[in-house]
Formats: C-alpha cells, structure tokens, sequence
C-alpha cells in the first residue's frame, strides 16, 4: 500500500462507544505507519452522546460530508474516502434512526450515496459494527446477501428484511446468520460489504479489513500490539466467521 486510505465513521445518538473505538483503536494502532489510515468521525451535531453516557465530538458535520461543494474547514467529500464504517446502537437508538423522518439526520442518506459510489479509481468498502447493518438493510445493500449482527438482534435483523422484501419488488431477502463477521459480496458499483457481531466483533472485522487493504501481517501486528487474540474460533454465542 502507497498511500493513506480515508476512513469515516459516522456516529449518531445512542452508539455504542465500542464500535467506535474499535475499529479507531485498530486503525490507527502504533502498530502502524500514522498514514496508513486517514480516520474522521462525522455527524449530524457537533458533539454527540453514545449510550454509555460520554459524548464524542465531531470532525465533520454529515451534511457537510455530503456536499460536493464544502472545503472547509475539513478538506474532504464523499467522493474521497475509501471506507465506511457504520457502528450499531442499543434498540432505542437504532429505532430512532429507523423510524426517523429524515433518516437520521442524513445518516442512512450517507449510506445509501456512498454504496453508489464508483470504485474505478479505488477500491470501497462498506461495513457495519453490530447492530449497524440494519442501516445497510434498510437502504438496500444488503438484499440477497449474507449478514450478521449482535446475535440478540438477530430476529429484529430479520423482521427488517421481511419489512423490505414486501415493500420493493424485485428484492431478495437477507441471509441472516449468527457469525463474528462476514463478507457478504459488494454493491452494483462494487463496493465490497463486510457486517460484524456484537460490539467486540467489530475488532476482529476492520482487523481483517486491514489484511485485506494492507496486509495480513501488518493486522497480526495491530492484534500483537493491542494484545487482542485475533482468532475466529466459534463461542457458544456467535459461531466462527464467514469471508
């Protein structure tokens, strides 16, 4: 890999800390070259409370990340970043997103316009973190391909695929299953799809999303340094993983 890869996470009232600082704590390990990884935490307001009680301020506004027009102060669009990387919520926060007139203060709006985005000039990825991936369900990316969630989430997982099957035709329901994560195909632009388990799962994800943009050793390495034993061996709650 020659160059930094941009990343950004959108985060929304009620996310899980873990599903942030997750992913953050791997991609931007000491394990690591500092420009690997390019991270920025986007939003709909300035700071934003996650369901553990602690707020986390944003770099850049969601609206703003989905103007082509705006440059500062963060000089960035849509357009530039080479991931995606959704975090899940308890109930109460992934309902409100759902449920929300707006979408989320343009967060499902985010997702579906990234998920459109041409990967001739780099490859994309799109991944959610634990309960995260029914914001890919509800915008479509996930029809007809394999995906998992939190396992106690599972069966709202599933609703949501029914609910979308009968509501857009031609659509294939999602294949919903218990694993740590998987990868679950690309979009019709080709942008590659990953979902994760609960909260933990989402290390052993964006890990493996380093093996695959970077390399596998430097992901050993991230593991080794945050003394994290990457395995995807099954527990008796969530089974193995799928790629």
């Amino acid at each position: 890999m020659t160059k930094t890869l941009k990343v950004l996470l959108p985060i929304f009232p009620g996310f899980n800390t873990l599903d942030l600082n997750g992913p953050l704590e791997v991609l931007k390990n000491s394990a690591l070259p500092d420009e690997t990884f390019e991270v920025y935490v986007a939003s709909a307001t300035e700071l934003t409370k996650a369901c553990e009680g602690v707020q986390i301020q944003r770099d850049i506004a969601i609206a703003d990340i989905l103007d082509p027009s705006y440059r500062r102060p963060v000089n960035v669009s849509l357009q530039d970043f080479d991931a995606l990387i959704i975090p899940g919520a308890r109930r109460w926060g992934i309902d409100a997103i759902l449920k929300s007139p707006n979408g989320g203060d343009g967060l499902l709006s985010l997702i579906t316009h990234f998920g459109k985005l041409e990967t001739e000039s780099k490859p994309r990825w799109l991944i959610s973190i634990c309960t995260g991936s029914e914001f890919l369900g509800i915008t479509g990316y996930l029809a007809g391909k394999p995906a998992t969630t939190h396992w106690a989430a599972i069966p709202q997982l599933k609703a949501l695929s029914e609910d979308y099957v009968a509501t857009h035709t031609p659509a294939a329901a999602i294949d919903v299953q218990r694993k740590r994560f998987i990868h679950a195909g690309a979009t019709t632009s080709g942008i590659q799809i990953a979902t994760s388990g609960g909260i933990s799962c989402g290390i052993d994800c964006v890990l493996w999303y380093v093996s695959k943009v970077v390399d596998l050793e430097s992901a050993k390495k991230v593991a080794l340094f945050m003394d994290y034993p990457w395995g995807f061996a099954a527990v008796d709650h969530t089974e193995g993983y799928q790629v």
